[in-house]
């Protein structure tokens, strides 16, 4: 499916190539994406942490888990599974799978995550005191199957089985890195574009990348890569030839989405752009955002809720359309009540700011009043 068909009819002017010494999407700044607090990080390991005598076989490490969290784990690598399958017959299938895939999912990891397996090599497991680990260094490749983590007092053990060791011969390979630094960039790609559009298709990905990037590279050639990414990669998904947030849940979302997408060019982002889309999908640094975010800060959520939550699924509401009853009801779901006409109007002068500053996914990009003047 290709929307950017007739492009030169709706007034498409071809964007002039912008070649720059380094590529939009450094090493430095996609490895800062994946950072995140030291108590978040801690919490996130000792909830995927398995308290129990550690092994060094895959089919004794799968065997650990609950069958439905197997069946998860299945899904995720898009193994068949029927339903009325033994846990035991699920750990074996799903093993075999697993140790025959490995090798073609790794260059598709993080960098970060690779380079932690490099710490392995002649051994299927590594004990480290629980501040040395970061989740960053498994995230990936624990959460698909591959490296498993065991909790014992004051330190971790980490797992990776045996079965998978003979596979990290490539990890000293100088081709492998150049592959994972090119599939790390694409996923930048991905996530900024979706983050920008919502939905778009391979052949306005092409447009972007072959502007900024040395490797001019064909849409044929870029999807390829992305179909291989999007199996291990959580922000955005693919579906013929469509980049797809992962906002939409369902090709029918995605569909219903298409049909009132407004028939105008994709709207061209900066290098300085893709960047900050790439980080969320609104201008958290614009005069609109800071102006709801100063207001709301004078509410205390209950539960626990973050203000900075709030702000995004408002923004979200923002991005897509959303109906100003829609965000009241959101507003209500978050447990924040305004106490008279004064602060409803207020919110809602502050959310019409916020909602023509907002790139829309319908507008491919564009903003209202850019459209309006046009």
């Amino acid at each position: 499916m290709c929307y950017i068909k007739g492009m030169k009819e709706i007034g498409y002017t071809k964007r002039k190539r912008e070649m720059h010494p380094s590529p939009v999407f450094t090493d430095k700044l996609i490895r800062e994406s994946m950072e995140t607090a030291p108590s978040l990080a801690r919490e996130l390991l000792l909830n995927v942490a398995l308290e129990k005598k550690p092994v060094t076989d895959l089919v004794g490490c799968l065997t650990y888990y609950t069958k439905a969290h197997l069946q998860e784990l299945a899904e995720d690598h898009a193994v068949k599974i029927p339903s009325s399958i033994r846990k035991a017959g699920l750990v074996e299938k799903l093993a075999d799978y697993m140790v025959g895939h490995f090798s073609h999912l790794l260059p598709y990891m993080p960098a970060a995550n690779l380079e932690f397996l490099l710490l392995f090599k002649d051994q299927a497991a590594i004990k480290l005191d629980i501040d040395a680990l970061q989740f960053s260094d498994i995230s990936h490749v624990q959460n698909f199957g591959f490296l498993h983590l065991f909790k014992t007092k004051d330190s971790f053990t980490v797992v990776l089985p045996h079965e998978l060791l003979p596979e990290l011969k490539v990890l000293s390979e100088e081709s492998f890195w150049k592959k994972v630094e090119l599939h790390q960039r694409l996923d930048a790609y991905a996530v900024a574009l979706s983050n920008l559009y919502g939905v778009l298709d391979i052949d306005q990905f092409a447009i972007v990348w072959n502007q900024f990037e040395i490797e001019n590279l064909t849409p044929a050639m870029i999807q390829d890569e992305l179909v291989e990414l999007a199996k291990v990669q959580y922000y955005w998904w693919f579906d013929d030839e469509l980049i797809v947030s992962s906002y939409f849940k369902t090709e029918e979302e995605v569909e219903l989405f298409l049909e009132n997408v407004k028939q105008v060019s994709y709207y061209g982002p900066s290098r300085e752009e893709l960047m900050k889309y790439f980080k969320t999908p609104y201008d958290d640094q614009s005069p609109a955002v800071s102006a709801m975010m100063e207001f709301l800060s004078g509410y205390r959520l209950p539960d626990g809720e973050q203000i900075e939550n709030l702000m995004d699924e408002i923004s979200d509401a923002c991005i897509v359309g959303d109906e100003m009853q829609d965000v009241f009801e959101l507003l209500n779901e978050y447990g924040l009540l305004f106490t008279g006409t004064e602060e409803i109007t207020r919110f809602t002068e502050l959310f019409s700011q916020l909602n023509e500053s907002c790139r829309k996914w319908e507008l491919r990009g564009h903003l209202p009043t850019v459209l309006k003047k046009s």
